[in-house]
């Protein structure tokens, strides 16, 4: 499925992170948007390497396909989750937040099948590329690249 699973899962035949996620918090006027890797000590740099060339991609290279399957995975982590009162009440608190109101399943499907490649990379553009980043780390690091190296990965000089 996904380049960066795969390039993630695959780094020199075994792999270079024992357990990653990436995250998006937004807001109505603010958000965050990254990732959260678990990973050897010995393998640090190429992890930090391939996500950040990951993110780098969504600027470049995000295909129909790919969206079309994230929009499928979206879809189903929404709508299968549990229907607790206590599940229904995060989900409206974090609408509330976002949207300043609660929105209803229909807005968020048609929300959603909104979004295309070229979407994607146009946001993407707008706010990773040639970007500021933040960092933090913890454990033994001698593999962590410093961020003035971090934050030349964000924009790719294409010759």
């Amino acid at each position: 499925g996904n380049r960066v699973v795969n390039a993630v899962a695959n780094k020199m035949q075994v792999g270079c992170a024992e357990e990653f996620q990436a995250f998006n918090r937004f807001y109505k006027d603010t958000g965050m948007f990254g990732f959260y890797i678990v990973c050897d000590e010995v393998a640090v740099e190429h992890a930090m390497g391939e996500l950040m060339f990951g993110m780098n991609l969504l600027s470049f290279s995000v295909t129909d396909e790919e969206v079309e399957r994230a929009k499928r995975e979206l879809k189903a982590k929404l709508f299968s989750a549990p229907t607790s009162a206590a599940a229904s009440c995060a989900s409206l608190g974090s609408h509330v937040l976002a949207y300043g109101r609660g929105i209803p399943s229909s807005e968020m499907i048609f929300r959603i099948d909104g979004v295309d490649a070229e979407e994607v990379k146009r946001v993407a553009w707008k706010y990773l590329n040639d970007a500021e980043i933040s960092t933090t780390a913890l454990g033994p690091l001698h593999g962590m690249p410093q961020y003035y190296d971090l934050r030349r990965q964000t924009a790719m000089h294409r010759y």
